[in-house]
């Protein structure tokens, strides 16, 4: 009977309320560590192509519990963040202004910050894996791009592996790898802006994509579900979304940089 008057699965959700279910999902995610993506306007170019997937889908993925109400909450999210970067000048000249030591430092140490991000995501997968991410800094904004991030990034690696001693172990971790962490910590404290703490407009932007992230995640959730007996076309949806670990901003390859 909830499919034949359309209010099964939340199907009458109005748009305000798939914006508010989008945006505390996202703070869930964040408590839980779950990692930021670093490319927001990647992320919100991305919103279109899947929101239009969701229409060609709107019977099944309603049915589903994933009603035209959302699609279009994550259209506003998608124009937010575009918003919010375009308010945030800032960064971009700060960018353009870094010399090529300043540049090579910054990826070098966000480069070291993703490979123990990514390792520790490995061995947090047990009971308290969460709370041992947090403590490492999971949750929080990161993008490669601002040192501010990086930096924040490499100073809750060192206090997390400092409070969990099991898990420096398991990864690993020589006296030189903290030695190296630290200095890349102190030399990237010296770059411009990093130092500078989260304006309110960073803040809503992080908010919007976390949204929008989530928003991501229900649609490939349900749409491999719904179309699990069509291989080909649930690939093609899934591969609408971008994928948490890009890294396309990272600096080239060394045979890259040759041949160019």
């Amino acid at each position: 009977m909830a499919r034949k008057n359309g209010t099964g699965n939340g199907s009458q959700k109005s748009v305000h309320d798939a914006r508010s279910d989008l945006l505390t999902r996202a703070e869930r995610n964040a408590e839980g560590a779950a990692p930021c993506k670093t490319d927001p306007l990647g992320d919100a170019k991305a919103a279109r192509a899947v929101v239009a997937a969701l229409r060609e889908h709107a019977a099944e993925m309603s049915r589903r519990g994933l009603p035209a109400a959302y699609g279009e909450a994550a259209l506003d999210l998608a124009r937010e963040i575009e918003e919010h970067l375009a308010a945030m000048p800032a960064a971009a000249v700060a960018a353009r202004g870094r010399t090529p030591e300043m540049a090579d430092l910054l990826a070098d140490a966000a480069s070291t910050a993703q490979a123990i991000r990514g390792a520790v995501l490995r061995l947090s997968r047990g009971p308290d894996g969460r709370k041992t991410a947090r403590d490492l800094g999971f949750g929080q904004p990161f993008s490669a791009r601002q040192p501010a991030h990086v930096a924040r990034a490499l100073q809750r690696i060192l206090e997390g592996l400092e409070a969990h001693k099991e898990l420096k172990e398991d990864l690993g971790v020589l006296a030189e790898d903290i030695q190296t962490i630290q200095d890349l910590a102190r030399d990237l404290g010296k770059l411009p802006g990093t130092g500078a703490p989260i304006s309110d407009e960073q803040a809503a932007l992080i908010r919007a994509q976390g949204a929008l992230r989530a928003f991501f995640d229900l649609f490939a959730a349900k749409a491999s579900l719904a179309l699990a007996a069509d291989p080909d076309e649930r690939s093609r949806l899934l591969s609408l979304i971008p994928r948490v670990d890009d890294r396309r901003h990272l600096r080239r390859s060394a045979p890259e940089l040759a041949s160019g």
